[in-house]
């Protein structure tokens, strides 16, 4: 699992979504490592890194977010879930314990395929039923599947260059893998697992979001013992890309507000 490791402070852990890599955060990780140690993860069988033997699951990138973690020592961390960086993040949660500070989760629901009890999960009232189609397109024919995705990502009339460039990025991903992250993301529900995170939990949802309904962030602010949530107007699925200054802004002052002091993370320095 490859990584980026800039600046020095607060330890500040950055995970990427589905079909994503390290690079979607390449303006945030400039900004936030000027006051802080800024780890940008790519996950493993995504872009540049490597798939390994272990499957393609959450489960897996939990285990290796912990491995990750534990093996550089960190204390105090904040870390930032995309979309299906979340998952991650929640499930890897509960063996972390003190060494997790806060997380802050970036447009996302704690399950993505809807049925009479939930509603909140991916627009379009997708359901257990489609994700057989899903996977089935993401195998047979990636580059149109991401061509279809990549615009539902942003907020409606968005930047055709940023569009484009996360369409060109996610393509490179391996269909193979990303069928089996999906299939792992719609079976699961953290629901439940939510109302047992302690740490604080700062969400950030898009005004704009066509991937999950504004009620998804609602539902993980309001579940969380120690979770706000904050709602970016004019931003869709990716608020760090579309609305940079804000995003930053939100993220700064929480990172700000969990530092620890007596916490020396070492880091990269000038």
């Amino acid at each position: 699992m490859s990584y980026a490791d800039d600046g020095v402070g607060t330890p500040v852990l950055l995970v990427h979504g589905w079909a994503g890599h390290g690079g979607f955060f390449q303006d945030l990780s400039k900004r936030l490592s000027r006051t802080n140690r800024v780890l940008t993860l790519t996950l493993r069988g995504h872009p540049g890194s490597d798939q390994g033997q272990a499957p393609c699951t959450i489960e897996t990138l939990a285990d290796d977010i912990i491995h990750f973690i534990e093996t550089l020592d960190l204390k105090g961390v904040v870390a930032l879930g995309w979309s299906m960086g979340a998952m991650a993040l929640w499930a890897a949660a509960p063996k972390l314990g003190g060494r997790l500070a806060g997380l802050i989760v970036e447009d996302m629901a704690p399950r993505i395929v809807n049925d009479e009890a939930w509603a909140y999960g991916i627009a379009g009232n997708y359901a257990r039923a489609d994700v057989e189609a899903t996977l089935s397109d993401i195998r047979s024919d990636w580059p149109t599947h991401v061509a279809r995705f990549a615009p539902r990502m942003f907020a409606r009339n968005a930047n055709a260059d940023q569009i484009a460039w996360a369409a060109a990025e996610m393509s490179k991903a391996d269909p193979e893998a990303m069928a089996s992250f999906w299939e792992s993301m719609a079976s699961q529900d953290f629901r439940g697992a939510l109302a047992r995170i302690t740490q604080p939990m700062l969400v950030i949802g898009g005004a704009e979001s066509q991937v999950y309904p504004d009620r998804a962030t609602e539902f993980v602010a309001h579940t969380a013992p120690k979770g706000e949530r904050v709602v970016i107007p004019g931003a869709g699925h990716v608020p760090h890309l579309e609305a940079p200054d804000a995003f930053f802004n939100h993220v700064e002052a929480f990172v700000r507000a969990q530092r620890r002091p007596e916490i020396k993370s070492g880091g990269v320095g000038p």
